[in-house]
């Protein structure tokens, strides 16, 4: 994410995460994840959503969340946490007004914080071919816009490409078929559309664990 929509959306990470209950359980406003997460339905990305994380401090890797539930008074609802470890949130409008707060506990000896990213609602997998990029690159773009308000798109620079986020993969390429080859390093390849021929094919070494946008870098 570049800097300008970075900055933005830290400082609102910032006003959404309460300090911890203790050192590894974390407390949210219901209707403040509600407000990002409503973009989700919005249209101009059908295949772009928003998602949320946590995030090893010091190493950016994912800290694993052992419990997550919202709570208002007598009522009590526990998530059901994903492999990927997604914080997956109901969107609910009637939530919304009830205002319940939400409650993660993440992984014990671990400094985590909390990770809103852009990223494709299905992972990528086997071969992508250029129009396929192509194709994601508008939607992450629209996305990042609704997120940082209808003045972004004045000062943002654009959406180039894909970052590709590999789980338990460390270095190694992606063959691109008439292309060069992609470096992967520490689990993550960064794809220039701008890179590609039109006619190039990408074989995924597996299916990628996160497929965000890749900026252009002021």
């Amino acid at each position: 994410m570049h800097q300008l929509k970075r900055l933005a959306l830290t400082a609102l990470v910032t006003c959404m995460l309460s300090a911890p209950v203790n050192a590894q359980q974390y407390r949210f406003n219901y209707s403040k994840l509600f407000t990002q997460m409503k973009n989700n339905a919005e249209e101009g990305h059908p295949d772009i959503k928003v998602a949320f994380f946590f995030q090893q401090h010091a190493s950016s890797n994912i800290c694993k969340i052992d419990k997550a539930w919202m709570e208002k008074e007598e009522h009590y609802e526990e998530f059901v946490i994903p492999a990927s470890q997604e914080l997956i949130v109901p969107l609910d409008n009637n939530l919304r007004k009830v205002a319940p707060l939400v409650y993660i506990n993440t992984e014990e000896g671990k400094q985590c914080d909390f990770s809103m990213v852009v990223m494709t609602k299905q992972p990528l997998s086997g071969d992508v071919n250029y129009d396929q990029i192509k194709r994601l690159m508008p939607q992450m773009d629209k996305m990042l816009d609704d997120l940082g308000g209808m003045f972004s798109s004045w000062f943002s620079p654009d959406v180039i490409g894909l970052t590709l986020e590999f789980s338990d993969l460390g270095n190694g390429i992606i063959p691109v078929t008439n292309g060069r080859d992609i470096s992967i390093v520490q689990g993550k390849a960064l794809v220039k559309l701008a890179d590609l021929k039109p006619d190039a094919v990408l074989h995924l070494p597996k299916a990628t664990f996160r497929t965000l946008p890749l900026v252009e870098k002021n």
